[in-house]
């Protein structure tokens, strides 16, 4: 009977474990970057340095546009002159595709 109840304590603390530790590790790789907004404007492909996509933990699925002066725009993925941008950036091997 002791026995028992000591196996059964064991296995909540070991599944109270896991939850926590599950947990703990989704705070923990929390995406770095997320867009809330979209920029209205499409942005000179001249001007842009670098590109990523934003993390899937995010709400909204945008491609970070990254230009020469440090700023950071939001964009659409589905717009046709972004994909137009990752293209051709891609093509001079200078977007990062990974999330962020």
């Amino acid at each position: 009977m002791a026995a028992l109840r000591l196996l059964l304590l064991s296995a909540v603390v070991v599944l109270l474990s896991a939850v926590t530790f599950s947990e703990g590790m989704r705070y923990g790789s929390a995406p770095k970057s997320c867009c809330f907004d979209y920029t209205q404007k499409s942005v000179k492909l001249s001007m842009v340095r670098s590109y990523s996509f934003t993390s899937q933990q995010c709400s909204k699925q945008a491609v970070l546009f990254t230009l020469k002066k440090g700023r950071q725009v939001c964009a659409r993925p589905t717009d046709p002159w972004v994909k137009d941008h990752i293209k051709a950036l891609s093509s001079k091997n200078i977007g990062g595709q990974e999330p962020l």
